[in-house]
């Protein structure tokens, strides 16, 4: 201590001392109960006194030092009841401010510090294939062939998802955190509960059906309540809710492709994703004709080989080529009447 205030008082004497330095030099000099610095200004002053040439130097700085601590004995002398209870309470404000500020920058660099460390995960199924995930909080789901689903490393303080494809989601209950779901330019919450999404980009629509719990979803400037037994499709910004077999939506995630009374463009696009291929059809002669049937697993060629029995329509199937940046096409297939 002592050598610390002779190191510092040193210091201002000669005007060198920083801004940290001199709020440490004050608190050193206002505390009545340190007897170093006493004993150092007492010795400092002494020294000045025997130096044969001391008239001539500045003795300002001793003289402030001693009557900063003069007046902070007779202040301590002259305090009332009130105001050692104010300066009390003073202290324990300022004991307890002083945590409080060290923690509450502590948590405001922590959280930048996560944000910027957060960095964006993926989950992808390949083509053709579906894939089981299960998400930090607990969310459990499978993905259809060709989707991604994105998502933040620091998902369980913001349950927020982005879904391009189909997935199947089985939501952890958690009803302080809502689970988010960007799909295509709409958005899903959910506490917790079960539905199957489908939000491929290319068909410019998005898919809910739901199999349990409760679904709030937004398009625009409109939210829609979804209840079990329900499917929404929202396509241009015109969303029609209807009530449905969930089974025949959601079979997929079982290796089932269902058709049940479907029109051609609903079979087409359904194909077009499970298999990656192009379908075109001529849809002025096929519109009004509707589709049935369970596929399980079944090769592209076995299913159109059974839709052709069942219905009045042929087919014929292009074979990949090369693009021009070297990638391949998919498979097309042409679907004619008969």
């Amino acid at each position: 201590m002592k050598n610390q205030f002779g190191t510092l008082f040193q210091k201002y004497q000669e005007g060198q001392l920083s801004l940290k330095e001199e709020f440490l030099l004050a608190r050193m000099i206002s505390d009545p109960s340190n007897t170093e610095v006493d004993r150092y200004i007492k010795n400092d002053f002494q020294e000045e006194l025997k130096n044969p040439v001391s008239e001539k130097k500045e003795m300002q700085h001793i003289l402030h030092a001693i009557h900063h601590r003069l007046n902070l004995r007779q202040s301590e002398k002259r305090k009332s009841k009130v105001l050692r209870i104010y300066q009390w309470t003073s202290r324990i404000a300022a004991i307890l401010f002083v945590p409080f500020f060290i923690i509450s920058i502590y948590l405001f660099m922590n959280q930048h510090i996560k944000q910027e460390q957060a960095t964006r995960l993926q989950i992808i199924a390949p083509e053709s294939s579906r894939v089981s995930f299960e998400l930090p909080d607990g969310t459990k789901g499978i993905l259809n062939g060709g989707s991604v689903l994105d998502y933040s490393s620091a998902f369980t303080e913001n349950r927020h998802v982005k879904l391009s494809g189909e997935a199947y989601f089985d939501v952890a209950h958690d009803m302080k955190h809502l689970f988010t779901i960007d799909a295509n330019n709409d958005k899903i919450q959910v506490v917790g509960t079960r539905f199957t999404l489908a939000a491929w980009p290319d068909d410019h629509q998005t898919e809910l059906v739901l199999e349990e719990g409760k679904v709030m979803f937004h398009t625009g400037r409109k939210t829609y309540a979804v209840l079990p037994g329900q499917r929404i499709v929202e396509k241009n910004g015109n969303p029609e809710l209807s009530e449905v077999e969930t089974w025949k939506y959601t079979g997929w995630k079982d290796g089932r492709l269902i058709f049940r009374n479907d029109s051609m463009e609903e079979l087409a696009r359904r194909i077009s994703h499970w298999y990656n291929v192009d379908i075109e059809f001529d849809k002025s002669s096929l519109k009004n004709y509707t589709f049935r049937g369970v596929f399980e697993d079944d090769p592209l060629e076995e299913v159109l080989r059974l839709l052709k029995i069942t219905s009045p329509i042929d087919y014929k199937i292009e074979d990949r080529h090369i693009n021009e940046d070297g990638s391949f096409s998919p498979q097309k297939v042409i679907i004619t009447k008969k």
